[in-house]
């Protein structure tokens, strides 16, 4: 797994965040979507899902890709907020994590 940029918004789940935070500067902007696309352009995004699913390393043979892990709690916003920084502290000086 490579290093995350610095300066680049982090998610769990990527696509999701990417909408509801979409949604919340359209509103922001009162509905002007040039000046929320302007913003959102600007950013660099980088998904900690698929790097975290391959150093927890279950396979699924169904799929064929590694199956996406839960933090340590629900996958709801604020938990994954608040576990996320840890989560790829803990990757990024590790090996790969035991398989369960």
């Amino acid at each position: 797994m490579g290093a995350f940029s610095a300066g680049a918004l982090v998610a769990y789940k990527m696509d999701f965040d990417r909408s509801v935070l979409e949604r919340e500067l359209l509103r922001h902007h009162h509905g002007d979507a040039a000046a929320a696309d302007d913003w959102l352009t600007g950013c660099r995004w980088e998904d900690a899902m698929v790097p975290y699913a391959v150093w927890r390393g279950v396979w699924s043979v169904k799929r064929g890709v590694y199956r996406n892990q839960p933090l340590g709690r629900p996958h709801v916003a604020v938990a994954d907020c608040e576990l996320l920084p840890a989560k790829l502290e803990q990757v990024t000086r590790t090996g790969p994590a035991p398989c369960w």
